[in-house]
């Protein structure tokens, strides 16, 4: 019997909603056959048939929410005994408490006994009158909460400054944003690299459909093969290094930002590249990435070359240790043989994880990428 499971889609994902089952329970199913869709904070993800058999069990319905990792249904032969099914654990944040007044951050305005007045300065109440604010809305700072000008103060500052602002609810796929790039630089101490590359060749030596994008992802995966501490996470007190190179390709999409990952990127050809990366973004805009084309990254790149943006630095895809930001090619003199002669350079900026990576070995790999860039024979494009 197998497990028909959650995947996890990029590297934040915490939880989803099944949207449909495009099988029913009993149905015979082949291996990669389309099961369901499961809607995440980024994307929706298509979840195929691990193995072929019969669909024997569904234990979440359409509409159905549930954690990474969730059992979502068994595949297996008529006479299997499907395995006994656990409880579906909690999610964060699915079942709000109701907040108490212990709970309560605030000290909330003081009434006297028996539900008298407010407790209030004679100054604030004037305040406070003159300006529309109710008493009642404030919370006192004062002694035993109660409310002083300075109190209504602060209240008449928030009244106006709501008065010019449209408060913009944040939508989930901005609050996984949120939450992974904070807690990135917040544990991953980054420090950074930058050189500039000779951009000539990536220029104008490129095949037809080859963008410096795909040259840049290829240059990454063979650079990472011959660093594998640069493709290194950590795992509690230990490091994993895969041994696949699969490289993330920082994507816009409407509302965000998504990942879609080009796997086993050292082997594939430039031309292999480029049908890839096409399809990806595509489905990522589309909101339609699988499970595995949105996971696995061992290093990520993003490029703001296309706006001009000349050099950044970026925030690692954790729990990958590093991450290469791209700027545009730019037109300068540059000295050649003791001439200054027209040039054309880009800005290869390197954000790495200390804890992971050191700068010696950092330094080596974004030399190493800068040659195979400059080169371009091992990229294919000579």
């Amino acid at each position: 019997m197998k497990a028909v499971v959650f995947p996890k889609s990029g590297l934040i994902t915490e939880q989803g909603t099944l949207l449909q089952w495009t099988v029913s329970e009993g149905d015979r199913v082949e291996e990669g056959q389309l099961l369901c869709e499961v809607e995440t904070e980024k994307t929706t993800i298509e979840v195929t048939a691990p193995v072929s058999g019969l669909l024997r069990k569904i234990l979440v319905a359409e509409g159905g929410k549930g954690p990474v990792g969730m059992t979502l249904g068994w595949i297996g032969e008529a006479d299997e005994e499907i395995p006994e099914v656990k409880e579906v654990p909690s999610l964060p944040g699915a079942t709000p408490e109701k907040s108490t007044p212990a709970a309560s951050s605030k000290v909330r305005p003081q009434r006297a006994a028996g539900g008298g007045r407010l407790r209030a300065s004679p100054a604030a109440r004037k305040l406070a009158a003159e300006n529309g604010i109710e008493l009642a809305e404030i919370s006192g700072s004062g002694p035993g909460g109660a409310i002083t000008t300075g109190d209504v103060e602060r209240a008449i500052e928030a009244v106006a400054a709501d008065a010019d602002a449209e408060r913009v609810p944040m939508s989930s796929m901005r609050r996984a944003i949120a939450n992974q790039t904070q807690e990135s630089f917040q544990q991953a101490p980054h420090f950074y690299l930058t050189l500039e590359a000779d951009a000539e060749l990536l220029s104008g030596g490129r095949p037809e459909g080859v963008s410096i994008t795909h040259c840049l992802i290829k240059a990454a995966g063979l650079a990472l093969r011959e660093f594998p501490q640069m493709r290194a996470q950590i795992q509690g007190e230990e490091f994993l290094i895969p041994n696949a190179v699969h490289v993330g390709l920082i994507t816009a999409v409407e509302g965000g930002l998504v990942v879609p990952v080009v796997r086993d990127a050292d082997q594939l050809t430039l031309s292999e590249i480029s049908d890839k990366v096409r399809t990806l973004v595509d489905n990522a805009r589309a909101g339609k990435l699988s499970g595995d084309d949105a996971s696995g990254a061992a290093f990520s790149i993003t490029n703001l070359g296309m706006y001009d943006v000349e050099t950044f630095h970026a925030i690692i895809h954790t729990p990958e240790s590093a991450i290469l930001a791209v700027g545009t090619v730019t037109e300068k003199p540059v000295v050649e043989d003791g001439n200054v002669v027209p040039g054309k350079r880009m800005a290869l900026t390197l954000s790495c994880d200390h804890r992971v990576v050191d700068g010696v070995i950092a330094a080596r790999f974004l030399g190493r990428l800068k040659a195979l860039l400059e080169d371009g024979s091992e990229l294919g494009l000579k």
